[in-house]
């Protein structure tokens, strides 16, 4: 069932999608441009793909407790994968990952805030993309925190992680955090969870966070879930790219939903 409502969903979107040339917004048109559309090879894309390409590469296996939509209708799942298998099936493509290093690199976030660090592949994209942010990530597996602490000490980056459940352990994050910044919401892809972090995660936001949700179109409940968000009366503008959608809350424009290429 999820994998007709993910076809139905991807040719809904290119139904749907607009090119830049559609905007008439100065700042979304200015973000396709800058982010969306930048060719350029940056320096730090070696380094970065080469880490990603090395986990794929790996064949160690890893114990890890899934609190999200693999574990069913149970509260968590434990399982045993290989570390490869983990980042090639559930972590993110190459063009992906560089285009959430941009998005780092043209917000400059102060804080960055990370549901679900895995291995740490996608939050080392986040960090090297703008160096200066506190970057917070949580994990539900500490299998998976050994891994990712070894990445960010091997790569020098000062990366705060913390381990459990997110809804047991955001309401302690937030209260440490004055403000977030950019905002990365990637892990327990359900409808009823992806709410709450996003409701609490809003007690910190200013007018120019900008909150990215992973999957949006992945199951019909992560779909209703990103359709509720998108009619907040808090979010101003969203940027819906089928794989991950951008929320903004900028002050004094016109409520605007888009769906670009």
């Amino acid at each position: 069932m999820t994998r007709i409502w993910q076809i139905t969903a991807y040719l809904n979107y290119l139904r749907k999608r607009k090119t830049r040339y559609h905007v008439h917004s100065p700042f979304v048109y200015e973000l396709v441009d800058k982010v969306f559309k930048d060719k350029k090879r940056y320096k730090e894309y070696r380094e970065l793909n080469r880490l990603r390409k090395k986990f794929i590469q790996r064949s160690d296996k890893v114990e890890i407790m899934d609190f999200g939509t693999g574990a069913g209708n149970k509260d968590y799942l434990i399982r045993v994968k290989r570390v490869g298998d983990i980042v090639r099936q559930s972590g993110h493509s190459k063009k992906q990952l560089e285009l959430l290093f941009r998005l780092a690199r043209y917000f400059k976030p102060e804080t960055i805030l990370e549901f679900g660090t895995s291995v740490g592949v996608s939050t080392t994209y986040l960090s090297k993309g703008y160096p200066p942010a506190k970057m917070i990530t949580m994990e539900g597996s500490m299998g998976l925190t050994t891994i990712a602490n070894e990445t960010f000490k091997k790569h020098n980056l000062g990366i705060e992680v913390e381990v459990g459940e997110f809804g047991a352990i955001l309401d302690e994050v937030i209260k440490n955090t004055q403000k977030l910044d950019m905002v990365f919401f990637d892990g327990n892809h359900r409808k009823k969870p992806t709410l709450e972090y996003f409701n609490k995660c809003m007690k910190c936001v200013h007018e120019d966070s900008v909150f990215m949700f992973d999957d949006i179109h992945w199951s019909r409940g992560m779909y209703k879930a990103w359709e509720k968000i998108k009619k907040d009366k808090r979010v101003s503008l969203t940027i819906d790219l089928y794989w991950i959608g951008l929320v903004f809350f900028r002050k004094g424009v016109a409520k605007q939903n888009f769906i670009l290429y």
